[in-house]
């Protein structure tokens, strides 16, 4: 898959987007509730392609990558505690 995480037109991450298109999302949001198990096993998913990915990466370029989750990590917990209607 070589899919730009950016907007061609207007430079957006297209997070969304790509989040929407992914098979694991469709199928845990089909019902629109989020069980224990299926929690449990996409982290099970992350903790094995971040192994899987680990490897392959130069130590510039992980620590980029490590950056990079850690401050999703940041900016998706601060979208958590959005009161609602902002």
């Amino acid at each position: 898959m070589d899919e730009s995480w950016f907007d061609s037109a207007t430079g957006l991450l297209r997070f969304d987007e790509i989040v929407m298109q992914r098979p694991s999302f469709q199928k845990i949001m089909q019902d629109g509730v989020v069980s224990p198990e299926e929690f449990r096993e996409q982290t099970a998913k992350v903790h094995d392609l971040m192994a899987q990915l680990e490897p392959l990466l130069t130590p510039e370029a992980k620590g980029v990558a490590t950056d990079t989750f850690a401050e999703l990590a940041v900016l998706f917990t601060l979208l958590a505690r959005i009161p609602s209607g902002n």
